[in-house]
């Protein structure tokens, strides 16, 4: 089944990034999870678009409060609906929504919000239109397995969220609209491949993985942070959920490089390094 997830703004990006690899460890092979974010360079991304919303058979739109009104995601929300009826668009609320939203036409679809409950319930969702689904016992523990390294992306929006600015000047506000313009011109128009998006120990632990798969880590908050982001970008795959981590692991004990891993580091480095 193909899935289409939505987004605007950096944090609703995370958590559409984080929701596609829980569900895909959840279901495999079962669900083709589509994130904007996926398109290739030089594809023309209306067109890309237009096709993966045609084939989609169940819509997730992930809403903050900078974004719920937001022209593209109203756009993406309606042409799905159109097609499959509001039964399988399903708002995924990773802020609390002002009371305007009740006005908005995203009002009409069924939410859950991002919590636990909340996550498992579009995961039933999704469970029931797949033909077959999985039992609900092997669901039940197949998303207790797979639940807290979402949880732990779904903090980090926490906190990133209030740690921003109450109040703005007009300055700030119209800096703040300028970066989100110059942002959503690159994305749509320039390359979609990931470089400059990593950290440099992000880098490294892919190339670790490709040169010395057998380094030893220390787990620690700040690295299974990196580690959720470099899966969430499909550039490693895991092998294990990275909660479950043990103190202390060989790299490759977990985790495998992806082809696109592999394509990212060729971009990165100079020709014959």
């Amino acid at each position: 089944m193909d899935i289409f997830t939505s987004w605007s703004g950096e944090r609703s990006k995370a958590a559409a990034l984080g929701l596609k690899s829980l569900l895909q460890d959840l279901f495999e092979d079962a669900v083709s999870v589509f994130v904007s974010d996926h398109i290739s360079a030089g594809e023309p991304w209306a067109q890309r678009l237009g096709a993966e919303l045609e084939r989609s058979e169940f819509g997730i739109l992930c809403l903050t409060q900078e974004n719920f009104q937001a022209p593209w995601l109203l756009f993406e929300a309606g042409a799905i609906a159109k097609k499959f009826g509001a039964a399988r668009v399903v708002p995924y609320l990773i802020d609390e929504l002002s009371e305007s939203a009740e006005r908005s036409p995203l009002a009409q679809f069924q939410h859950v919000r991002a919590d636990r409950e909340g996550t498992y319930r579009l995961v039933q969702s999704v469970n029931s239109t797949i033909r077959p689904g999985k039992p609900v016992d092997r669901l039940e523990r197949s998303f207790t397995r797979w639940w807290p390294d979402l949880e732990q992306t779904l903090k980090g929006l926490e906190a990133s969220h209030a740690a921003q600015p109450a109040h703005r000047t007009d300055r700030e506000l119209l800096e703040a609209i300028w970066q989100r313009v110059e942002t959503l011109w690159r994305a749509h128009i320039e390359s979609r491949n990931t470089a400059g998006q990593l950290h440099s120990e992000e880098v490294q632990h892919l190339r670790n993985l490709r040169d010395q798969p057998t380094t030893a880590y220390t787990r620690s908050a700040t690295l299974q942070k990196e580690l959720r982001h470099l899966r969430d970008l499909g550039l490693i795959k895991n092998k294990k959920p990275i909660a479950d981590l043990p103190a202390s692991f060989q790299l490759s004990q977990f985790f495998d490089l992806t082809d696109k891993g592999e394509d990212y580091l060729r971009d990165v480095e100079p020709a014959g390094a």
